[in-house]
């Protein structure tokens, strides 16, 4: 006698597990990538917020003189405009700068900067900018989430970029 393996004497075999490792499987799947892009996009902000922290580091050492803003000979036009352009984009990110010295050396440059009026007698657009975005960070010097809310707020979508800045 030949029987065919899939009589009805056969049982079906329950598909219930086999669907729960699915699901499983899947659900685990979707934390890692989720995961992934959580930590590459938190490394790329990183990244960005501390390389112009310290570009706007460097250039604040071209600016600082005991009183305020360093005399014309020392600085020049294009080192003040992006110097402002910098700062203005690292505090917008200074919850992303995961240094916390160079956090705290622009909470400094914040405050020589209000305490000085160092940008304030200039016209242009950045330096205005620059100096709203010093006050945001002063004022909230102990909560980076908060300073940087509060310059992305305040700033408006267009913040011109210094005409030697632009690549």
């Amino acid at each position: 006698m030949n029987q065919l393996p899939n009589d009805a004497t056969d049982t079906p075999r329950p598909r219930g597990p086999l669907l729960i490792g699915a699901a499983f499987v899947l659900m685990i799947g979707i934390f890692i990538g989720a995961l992934g892009a959580t930590v590459l996009l938190r490394t790329s902000i990183g990244s960005a917020g501390d390389l112009k922290a310290r570009e706007a580091i460097r250039l604040h050492a071209l600016l600082e003189a005991p009183g305020g803003i360093a005399a014309p000979t020392l600085s020049t036009e294009r080192t003040t405009e992006a110097f402002a352009h910098s700062f203005i984009v690292s505090t917008a990110a200074i919850d992303a700068v995961s240094s916390l010295d160079e956090r705290a050396q622009l909470v400094d440059i914040a405050r020589w900067m209000v305490a000085t009026d160092a940008l304030s007698a200039r016209d242009d657009a950045v330096s205005r900018w620059a100096m709203i975005a010093a006050r945001c960070v002063d004022a909230n010097a102990d909560a980076a989430k908060d300073a940087a809310n509060c310059v992305r707020d305040r700033m408006p979508l267009d913040v011109p970029v210094p005409d030697h800045a632009r690549g």
